[in-house]
């Protein structure tokens, strides 16, 4: 299987942060002949074991979930009212497709608002807040919507897939963090056992959108002497991007995070991946992002 077929097989299950469990199974399905111990923990994390020589311990975790919604109420007319589960940029939320994922199936459906020629000018220039959006599945009552299956606390995922752009770029939903279970899911597909000087673990965690809920307890339980968390970060070399909030670029290579809002890098750490990547001769970039 190429990456890119590991990345579809991936984006095929939606994993909205705290309803994390198809794709949790998948995670472990895809790895459990590859690995020395495998474990799922009561809220989901995928937690698996390399052994190696030595007593020291390497932790390398890729957050599972992907930011959505959860159904909060429904109308008399048959709308969904909604709320987001992560972080999620509401000036792209009128006019996307959804997946309701009720207790009969999937249910498509698209985020409604106000029309715009139903506003003044004033409240065109706003951005809507998500309480003043809905979601459209094609019911006319609230009725309609429970014979569908759809009920209060039901999640939400965009309705996105993977597509190719021109060139070696993909577009797609749920980078965040499928693409870091990728990479991680291929390192152990490929890790040379002979030179590990440490035991591996690699955690798949729920929840990070929600607080980190998910690798709290995977880093209590390990004990890592290092952790490597794999994860997105943003890009700056697009338009009307001012050239000193970021360095990063796409196609130059993985970034070692050096410090966001909530986090500085151990410097010996970090030090010591520069080290790995120029001995390697693998292209990297140092990220520093507080946005």
């Amino acid at each position: 299987m190429s990456i890119l077929q590991l990345i579809e097989r991936l984006l095929s299950i939606h994993s909205i942060s705290g309803f994390e469990d198809e794709f949790s199974e998948l995670v472990a399905s895809l790895i459990e002949e590859k690995v020395d111990e495998l474990e799922v923990d009561r809220i989901g994390n995928v937690i698996a074991k390399i052994e190696g020589e030595g007593y020291e311990r390497v932790l390398v975790d890729a957050h599972m979930d992907e930011v959505g919604f959860i159904v909060k109420a429904i109308d008399e007319n048959g709308f969904l009212r909604f709320t987001n589960l992560g972080g999620v940029d509401r000036r792209i939320l009128p006019a996307q497709r959804v997946i309701i994922h009720s207790s009969k199936g999937k249910i498509k459906g698209v985020i409604g608002a106000v029309p715009p020629h139903f506003t003044s000018e004033e409240e065109r220039r706003k951005v809507p807040d998500i309480e003043d959006l809905f979601i459209d599945i094609g019911a006319s009552s609230r009725e309609d919507v429970v014979e569908a299956g759809v009920q209060v606390s039901d999640p939400i995922s965009f309705d996105r897939g993977l597509d190719a752009l021109i060139g070696k770029r993909i577009c797609g939903r749920g980078f965040d963090n499928k693409l870091g279970c990728a990479v991680a899911i291929e390192t152990i597909f490929n890790i040379e056992r002979s030179k590990l000087h440490a035991d591996v673990y690699f955690s798949f965690t729920v929840e990070e959108e929600r607080g980190l809920r998910g690798v709290r307890p995977v880093a209590f339980k390990v004990n890592p002497t290092i952790a490597i968390p794999l994860d997105t970060t943003g890009a700056a070399d697009y338009p009307k991007v001012k050239p000193y909030i970021s360095s990063v670029s796409l196609g130059k290579g993985p970034v070692i995070r050096a410090a966001d809002r909530k986090f500085v890098a151990d410097q010996s750490v970090k030090q010591f991946l520069v080290n790995v990547a120029e001995k390697n001769g693998i292209p990297y970039q140092i990220g520093v992002v507080m946005g």
